[in-house]
């Protein structure tokens, strides 16, 4: 009887122990996604760099389901051109502040940089998160713009700097005639206030100056300043400049590779947008601390700029957004959106938050190192 029931089952056994054995595999995973990237800046940025710390990020929380190029300004194309390779499929992935393209459509400028109603890079990003300025985004790309994009704000390097000059600026007319590279509405506003303004990409503004082609020029602060050797170029370092609170940069993705995408990777996306921008302008205001020093060590005379220039500018900056908002409804969709949410936090972080220098000056008064 025992040799017939093992008899019985031995065959059973076998069965189930070739049931259980791992059959070949029938597919092979996916290969990675990778796409061709390239942002507008110089590799060493702070602003490039949160575009790659964005590709090291997604690539991470996604296993490597998807990963990025990230090319510096010009590697592929030049770096104005960055949108439209992105909408044309040239690239699959750009990284661009609006101010580049800021002849297109002038609200481009509120949508990326300004005096923005009092409001500082923080609430500026709080407006496109929580005060409708991603609804307004996506109409300008598709309805305005009429290029093939899905973007995300990038708001970084702020506050920023008037910038380097030969000589020391007293007043206004100090700058008149001066040709002086800046960017965006600074271009726009100093210009009609009778200096020679000149817009060039960052690559360019050192050897300009080295050449006198320009007498002045802005870039951005302290450590990226350094970076692009500005401070051989001139002594005198002028801040702060009220045309660039913000710089309100764009990580954009051609819309048909948006599409492809599935849907746990848009939402990696969008979330490490997030993280590598707030990462990256965490540690930029240390960094941007440590060369502000090491430049007066070098003999830099960092200086306030007057308020009768930052006066001067803001006065006529709104007769130009006034003509702007004229002339353009979407401009006035935008600024009217921004007025309202700064209407709520603007008053609110005057009346609530206590005064930054109040507390600061008094632990740090004798640490602070800009002359007048």
């Amino acid at each position: 009887m025992r040799k017939s029931l093992f008899a019985l089952l031995a065959p059973m056994a076998a069965a189930a122990i070739v049931i259980l054995q791992p059959g070949p595999a029938s597919s092979q995973a996916p290969a990675p996604i990778v796409l061709k990237g390239q942002s507008s800046h110089p590799a060493a940025s702070n602003f490039h760099q949160i575009f790659k710390l964005w590709a090291e990020t997604v690539e991470k929380m996604s296993a490597g389901r998807l990963k990025v190029e990230t090319l510096p300004g010009g590697a592929i194309v030049p770096p104005f051109e960055v949108f439209d390779a992105t909408s044309k499929g040239v690239l699959d992935v750009g990284m661009s502040p609006f101010g580049y393209i800021q002849g297109r459509n002038t609200a481009t400028i509120p949508m990326s940089h300004g005096p923005l109603f009092g409001m500082d890079g923080n609430d500026y990003y709080a407006w496109y998160y929580d005060g409708g300025g991603m609804k307004l985004l996506e109409e300008f790309y598709n309805d305005v713009l009429k290029l093939n994009l899905v973007g995300f704000p990038s708001p970084t390097d702020y506050p920023q700097g008037m910038g380097w000059f030969k000589k020391e600026i007293n007043s206004l007319a100090d700058l008149k005639g001066m040709k002086y590279r800046i960017y965006g509405i600074g271009a726009e506003t100093y210009g009609r206030l009778g200096v020679a303004v000149v817009t060039l990409p960052g690559q360019e503004i050192v050897p300009a100056m080295e050449r006198g082609v320009i007498e002045g020029a802005e870039w951005i602060n302290c450590v990226e300043d350094k970076k692009l050797g500005l401070h051989k170029t001139a002594k005198y370092y002028y801040t702060p400049g009220m045309h660039e609170p913000v710089t309100g940069g764009q990580l954009v993705f051609n819309k048909d590779v948006w599409a492809k995408l599935p849907p746990d990777l848009q939402e990696m996306v969008k979330v490490a947008s997030v993280y590598a921008t707030t990462m990256r302008n965490f540690a930029f205001n240390r960094e941007t601390a440590d060369a502000c020093q090491e430049l007066i060590k070098e003999g830099v005379q960092m200086k306030r700029m007057p308020d009768e220039v930052l006066t001067n500018f803001l006065n006529e900056w709104e007769k130009i957004q006034a003509e702007y908002a004229a002339k353009n409804p979407f401009y006035q969709k935008v600024i009217d959106s921004q007025k309202k949410y700064a209407e709520k936090v603007v008053p609110f972080r005057l009346s609530w938050f206590p005064p930054y220098n109040f507390a600061g000056n008094y632990y740090w008064k004798d640490k602070v190192y800009l002359g007048k």
